[in-house]
């Protein structure tokens, strides 16, 4: 009878076993966050050279990966000014070159990103995030006819502040460092941009 007896104890402790490991396992998100969730976002890029700056303009798609980690996938669009900034110079028993040296608002830029959000702790309706990731982007100066294909490494970080269960304020600083291949004869060349944007963030729940 005694393995009989053993099996009904097993039996009746299974279910409160598998309830328990569930509940210990789950990834549940915290009361101000969903796990999927979108924003749209807008403020200033700055570039330089042949890094697009201007008006930004962008959008998120979140999907949680753990308890504090989410899929933060973007698209952001960059509109800057259409000015000149290159041009060829021509030295003597050598073959000319050609350059660029644009402001810090020229040019224009579209750039599909995959990074990850790292929430930390609450502090009211405040909630930090750190973002990292990679990207890339079509760069484009219009008035010089230079083209380019970029690959940015993106790092930074906000403030997620909720306004009500299903909305959220949504400010943050995004440093971008990267390469990218233009066309021209310009070749390879770094990118280096910044930009500070803010929005409204929907929890999909």
């Amino acid at each position: 009878m005694r393995p009989v007896a053993f099996a009904l104890v097993l039996a009746s402790a299974a279910p409160a076993f598998a309830q328990e490991t569930t509940r210990v396992g789950a990834t549940a998100p915290p009361e101000d966050l969903a796990d999927q969730g979108i924003s749209a976002e807008v403020g200033i890029a700055a570039g330089g050279r042949v890094t697009p700056g201007g008006l930004r303009i962008g959008g998120h798609y979140l999907y949680q990966l753990s308890a504090t980690d989410w899929f933060d996938g973007t698209a952001s669009f960059t509109y800057g000014a259409p000015g000149r900034g290159c041009y060829a110079e021509d030295v003597p028993g050598q073959m000319s070159t050609f350059s660029c040296d644009h402001g810090l608002a020229d040019g224009r830029a579209v750039e599909v990103a995959a990074t990850v959000r790292r929430m930390f702790g609450q502090r009211g309706a405040f909630r930090p995030f750190a973002r990292a990731g990679v990207g890339i982007s079509l760069v484009r100066f219009i008035h010089d006819d230079v083209d380019g294909v970029v690959f940015p490494v993106h790092l930074g970080g906000g403030l997620r502040t909720t306004l009500s269960p299903a909305v959220a304020l949504v400010t943050q600083a995004d440093f971008s460092v990267g390469v990218g291949a233009f066309d021209n004869g310009l070749g390879a060349e770094p990118q280096l941009g910044f930009a500070v944007t803010a929005g409204a963030e929907f929890n999909l729940r």
